[in-house]
């Protein structure tokens, strides 16, 4: 992880970018990239980096430029088929003066243009600088894994890694919240770029490209996800599918490990996804190999044995780190500070505190279970739409996309020692905060849960809809039954 800023001049007249904001900025940045600084500044453009030297520590250093100083680059993530891109240019003509990724996203861009940024496989945030043609191009990975926030001031565009370096750079920005980011986060537990929690400032789309220079900003997407028909799609059998996600699992497990030129560990929570993870990545690695897990003080909550058992059987090098409730709500104020959001549980806490008993191993790359639900519906709330997906593709009820997303069951966040423990769903604990309530709408009893929204649309019934009300929406449980027939939901989610 590594730290990105800049600011460019999107008209004439301007002065060069100032230098002490260039290096405040790369100064906010230090957590990100605590092992080097650089800067670049012409008449128009300014690029500063906080680097976390991963991958060629000798002579990877940014901003990096082309050999005829035409193109300079700063860029946060990991291109983890560099190796392969490498050859293909070399074969090209292409020249290398470094054995880093950085310098092949130069000369990939030199070679294909914004084509290139489809050809890499990894996770990226780049500011590309063309002093030649004037313009700035910003590239964000696939799915938005590295952060990248930009916003346009007087006749300027500042961008970074991070909210607090635009701060940094211009103390002048306004800091005042965005009530719609504020209503993504608290809907969809995050914003959808480009909107942010901070108004006057936005994020780079995921797979997207901008391009800015004096004539105008340009903006595509170089990768969308594709959801393809289901005669279209998969049609092997569930062993074939299992293997297929296995052999994209090792080849992936191994490129983060074998590419990088520092010592790889792994979190290890004692559950499926990060151990298998784990035990991919010690197959990589036949070294010295180091895994981390979080113990609980509060034993209802502790996996100790399962993240013991799993570090055995691989052969790992385990550390562990006790966090209590104390030090959750002590850590709460920096983790939200670096999140640069709402936290609306407080899972991320023990993480954050975890990080450090990494940092003081001395690794500088984890890999972790983290997606996995996600990518394959594994938690609770994913159910209930699942359910209203199936009865809308079966004709049975039609319910617009918008509608398919405010119907989410949420899960409540009241609780910090709950919210910590991560997938304990069947913990009595988590039923503890549903209480039995009234539809609104049609005075139908319902099993919700302590969610309290700002809309006047309830997901569970249509009818509960004044608008401009404080009302309180929540998920159902299948003990909830709603008497009216004419509820639109009732048929999708057994409401």
């Amino acid at each position: 992880m590594c730290g990105i800023a800049g600011v460019v001049a999107l008209r004439e007249g301007l002065p060069p970018p100032p230098l002490e904001a260039l290096q405040a900025m790369a100064a906010a940045l230090r957590h990100r990239g605590p092992d080097e600084f650089g800067l670049y500044r012409d008449a128009r453009a300014g690029l500063a980096h906080a680097r976390l030297s991963i991958i060629d520590p000798l002579t990877g250093q940014q901003p990096l430029g082309s050999p005829d100083g035409r193109l300079w680059v700063v860029f946060n993530g990991e291109i983890f088929n560099y190796v392969e891109l490498r050859a293909e240019l070399a074969a090209l003509g292409y020249r290398f003066a470094t054995r880093s990724d950085t310098e092949v996203i130069v000369r990939a861009y030199e070679a294909w243009g914004e084509r290139a940024f489809a050809r890499f496989n990894g996770q990226f945030a780049i500011a590309l600088w063309d002093s030649r043609n004037r313009s700035l191009v910003l590239a964000r990975d696939r799915h938005g894994i590295q952060p990248l926030h930009l916003c346009e001031r007087g006749g300027r565009l500042w961008f970074a890694s991070e909210v607090k370096a635009l701060f940094a750079g211009d103390p002048s920005l306004p800091r005042r919240f965005d009530p719609l980011g504020l209503a993504e986060t608290f809907t969809f537990w995050s914003v959808v770029p480009p909107q942010s929690v901070f108004q006057g400032i936005e994020e780079l789309r995921p797979g997207h490209v901008r391009t800015l220079s004096a004539r105008g900003s340009t903006e595509c997407a170089f990768w969308s996800p594709r959801y393809p028909a289901p005669e279209e799609g998969f049609r092997g059998s569930i062993d074939e599918a299992a293997e297929r996600v296995r052999a994209a699992l090792e080849e992936a497990v191994r490129q983060r490990v074998l590419r990088a030129d520092v010592p790889v560990g792994s979190y290890l929570s004692g559950g499926l996804d990060s151990s298998l993870i784990a035990a991919l990545a010690r197959r990589a690695n036949r070294g010295r190999f180091l895994t981390f897990s979080i113990r609980f003080a509060d034993a209802e909550y502790d996996e100790t044995p399962y993240q013991r058992a799993a570090a055995a059987l691989i052969g790992s090098e385990h550390r562990e780190i006790v966090v209590t409730r104390h030090d959750i709500a002590a850590a709460l104020p920096e983790a939200v500070r670096h999140a640069e959001r709402p936290i609306l549980r407080t899972a991320p806490v023990p993480l954050f505190l975890l990080s450090r008993l990494v940092r003081d191993a001395g690794i500088k790359v984890v890999l972790t279970g983290e997606g996995a639900d996600e990518m394959f519906a594994g938690y609770d709330l994913f159910r209930p739409p699942r359910r209203a997906a199936r009865a809308c593709s079966s004709g049975s009820i039609r319910i617009s996309p918008a509608r398919r997303l405010r119907s989410a069951p949420w899960r409540s966040n009241s609780s910090a020692a709950t919210a910590a423990t991560g997938p304990r769903r069947d913990s009595p604990t988590r039923r503890a905060g549903a209480r039995p309530r009234r539809c609104s709408g049609c005075s139908s009893p319902g099993f919700f849960r302590r969610s309290t929204w700002w809309s006047g649309c309830s997901p569970i019934c249509p009818r509960s809809s004044a608008p401009g009300r404080r009302s309180r929406r929540t998920s159902t449980s299948r003990r909830a039954r709603c008497s009216r027939a004419t509820c639109s939901l009732r048929r999708a989610t057994g409401c």
